[in-house]
């Protein structure tokens, strides 16, 4: 069994096949330049993504990223993609 990995932790390790992982759960149904936003933050600035709780919930099991909502997913989708955009501090 595999260890649980959360992006807070591991944010400034992310590979290419992390990020196209990422950006699909955190980006489904926006934008295309919000999808260029997302992934130009997680490959050239992940370290400027501040620590949040929520982000904790982004989890990497084996080769699999996934989203643990806590109440409304969408919500916390959301959040999750303006936390990564530094459209929260």
């Amino acid at each position: 069994m595999s260890k649980q990995i959360n992006f807070n932790d591991y944010k400034t390790q992310l590979t290419e096949n992390d990020i196209d992982q990422i950006v699909a759960i955190v980006g489904y149904h926006c934008r295309l330049k919000t999808l260029q936003r997302l992934r130009s933050v997680l490959t050239y600035h992940p370290s400027s993504v501040g620590h949040f709780g929520i982000l904790g919930r982004l989890i990497k099991e084996g080769d699999k990223w996934g989203y643990v909502a806590g109440q409304s997913y969408p919500d916390e989708i959301r959040t999750v993609r303006e936390c990564i955009l530094g459209k929260i501090y």
